[in-house]
């Protein structure tokens, strides 16, 4: 029985890593969803959507996971039993729903923040919502080889999340991580090639060169704080049950446990202190700048 349980808990742990992977995944890849006039046109045109797609497919996933761990493990410390999850299949609503629902007891409860243990408003909903269901469905996710058999194929993603991100604002802090981040991936791509590593350093350049766009941002914030909520539920859910649970929240947290601003400062934008990387940027781009001159002055 002792070998049963640590191989449950070991399942547990498991799974909640898979869960939290895929959403820090699909968040990062939709911050890059390109929604600029002139980008996309929706539809089929442009195949840099494709990464619409990308994102929603792993934070759909995690999402769903995440939920279905947040109800199973309450149902178990309540019950000492799993509830049966099927029902739920992909609704990301219902699931979100349920989440809402249950009445997580014990000391968690006292111990978490209150702010986070309440299903977040969103200005969004219900269209947000119902664009990750519609996704998770498969409605979504299969839209691209379903248009290719249909009369009248229906891809659909791409319109759904660009009117949500004309409808968002992005806090100005926000803003100013976004400027650092592209002041970094330029002075890190013009020292590499300055010391001869342009070739050797190519595709790791392309990775840190990945765009950000302002209005998709926008939208990934907010899907972030609906997983930060499950997140924390999860944490209450298993915090030192009677039943021996494994504590979750170590493993959601701090990433999927922080503020929307410090989730983009860490997790997106990969910048673990603007104080330090300003005063090295200020070193890197003077040494930029006189480079440049002594070039131009050569070329003249």
């Amino acid at each position: 029985m002792a070998v049963e349980s640590r191989l449950m808990w070991d399942s547990l742990v498991a799974e909640t890593q898979f869960a939290t992977e895929l959403v820090i995944t699909g968040l990062r890849r939709l911050c890059s969803v390109p929604t600029e006039p002139g980008v996309g046109g929706g539809r089929l045109s442009n195949d840099r959507n494709y990464s619409l797609h990308v994102g929603m497919y792993s934070y759909s996933s995690g999402l769903e996971r995440l939920c279905k761990l947040a109800i199973a493990c309450n149902g178990y410390a309540a019950n000492g039993e799993f509830p049966k999850l099927k029902k739920y299949n992909h609704k990301i609503g219902g699931l979100l729903d349920a989440v809402e629902e249950l009445v997580p007891s014990g000391l968690g409860t006292s111990m978490r923040r209150a702010k986070y243990l309440t299903r977040p408003e969103d200005d969004l909903d219900p269209e947000l919502t119902n664009m990750v269901e519609r996704f998770a469905n498969g409605d979504g996710r299969y839209e691209y080889l379903d248009s290719l058999w249909k009369d009248k194929p229906e891809v659909s993603t791409f319109n759904e999340w660009s009117v949500l991100a004309a409808k968002v604002s992005v806090p100005e802090e926000v803003l100013d991580l976004i400027a650092l981040k592209d002041a970094m991936v330029y002075a890190i791509e013009a020292e590499l090639a300055d010391v001869g590593l342009e070739s050797s350093s190519q595709r790791v350049r392309e990775d840190l060169a990945l765009p950000t766009y302002v209005p998709s941002v926008g939208v990934t914030l907010k899907l972030y704080r609906k997983v930060r909520w499950v997140a924390e539920i999860l944490d209450v859910a298993t915090y030192y049950t009677s039943q021996g649970i494994p504590i979750l929240g170590e493993v959601v947290s701090p990433t999927l446990t922080q503020t929307t601003v410090n989730f983009f400062r860490y997790d997106i934008a990969r910048i673990s202190d603007e104080e330090p990387v300003t005063e090295e940027l200020e070193d890197v781009y003077a040494r930029i700048r006189k480079r440049e001159a002594e070039e131009d002055e050569e070329d003249y």
